[in-house]
C-alpha cells in the first residue's frame, strides 16, 4: 500500500520513538468501502489511552491519522500530558504510518480488502 512519503521524516518530535503504538481491535463493521478504520492503544511507560487510526483509500495514496471521534481529545490530552508536546497533524500520520507496518495492521487490512476490494487496486500489503 503506498502510505505517508518519509517527506515527513525529518523534524520528528523528540517522543516519537518512546511511543508505543499498539493494537487493540478492530472491527469491520465500522468500515466502509472507502475508509478504513483500527483502534490502537498510544502507550508510554504505565500509561496508555485508546485511539481509532482512520485511513483513506479512495485516493491514489493511502493516509491515515488519528479518527476524530469520542476517544480524539483523550489521545490529544495524552501526549500534551505525558510529552508537553501538541499533537500535530504530521505526527498523526507518521504514528499510523508506523502502525501500518505491524502484523495485527496487515491482518485487519486484508480482512478488510476481502470484503471491499473497490480501491485496493494501487493498495498492496
Amino acid at each position: 500500500m503506498v502510505l505517508l512519503q518519509e517527506r515527513y521524516s525529518t523534524n520528528l518530535p523528540e517522543f516519537f520513538h518512546l511511543l508505543d503504538v499498539s493494537y487493540h481491535s478492530f472491527n469491520l463493521e465500522r468500515c466502509d468501502e472507502k475508509t478504513f478504520y483500527i483502534s490502537v492503544e498510544l502507550k508510554y511507560k504505565a500509561n496508555k489511552v485508546l485511539c481509532d487510526f482512520i485511513y483513506i483509500l479512495d485516493k491514489p495514496d493511502m493516509y491515515g491519522a488519528i479518527s476524530i471521534n469520542e476517544h480524539y481529545k483523550q489521545a490529544v490530552h495524552f501526549i500534551k500530558q505525558q510529552f508537553n508536546h501538541s499533537l500535530k497533524y504530521t505526527d498523526e500520520l507518521r504514528l499510523a504510518h508506523r502502525f501500518s507496518k505491524s502484523t495485527f495492521f496487515q491482518r485487519s487490512f486484508k480482512q478488510f480488502a476481502s470484503k471491499y476490494p473497490r480501491f485496493m487496486a494501487n493498495k498492496t500489503t
